[in-house]
């Protein structure tokens, strides 16, 4: 990131999040917040966390996003992962899966309905959770966009941090793009 102008630094979930039956009750803000006031680019993701109820549990990066957010209120939220963003079916299985290019209120309900079942589920519920979860976010924030991209492909992290217009993986939004 560094090479590439962003100047980013990793914050560490595990060291402020504390949950309840798997949903984060608190998480310290502050140090993102700082970051945000000197320019820094903060870097979570999901992790192990502290649970009042169950000892530990993992928080996905969209529980994450969704506790901060209200705080933070970000404009933008880019989520990588292994493949292009959302598609129609598993794009690692099925060689006919479709990027979607953008889910709005307009689409949800049919891009929900294609997920549900199209996808692996891992410890934080696959895809189907980490859409509905933003999809939440962006209703309860309207300004808010948040693009799906691989974390896989050379310097398009970079591309997205920099290029607020980028247009690769999926954006998901409740008003028209800017």
């Amino acid at each position: 990131f560094l090479t590439g102008g962003v100047p980013v630094v990793s914050i560490q979930p595990s060291a402020s999040a504390l949950c309840r039956a798997g949903e984060i009750v608190r998480m310290g803000e502050r140090p993102i917040a700082e970051a945000l006031a000197h320019g820094l680019v903060p870097l979570v993701y999901g992790d192990v966390a502290l649970d009042e109820e169950w000892g530990c549990t993992i928080v996905s990066t969209e529980q994450i996003f969704a506790h901060l957010a209200p705080k933070l209120r970000p404009r933008r939220v880019i989520l990588a992962g292994t493949v292009d963003g959302v598609f129609t079916a598993d794009p690692l299985r099925d060689p006919k899966a479709h990027l979607i290019e953008e889910i709005t209120p307009a689409n949800f309900a049919r891009v929900e309905g294609m997920l549900a079942g199209s996808y692996g589920v891992d410890v934080t519920g696959g895809m189907l959770s980490k859409v509905r979860r933003m999809y939440q976010l962006v209703l309860s924030q309207p300004s808010l966009q948040v693009r799906l991209i691989s974390g896989l492909k050379p310097g398009l992290i970079e591309r997205a941090l920099l290029d607020a217009q980028l247009a690769e993986g999926t954006l998901i939004h409740a008003e028209p793009a800017r």
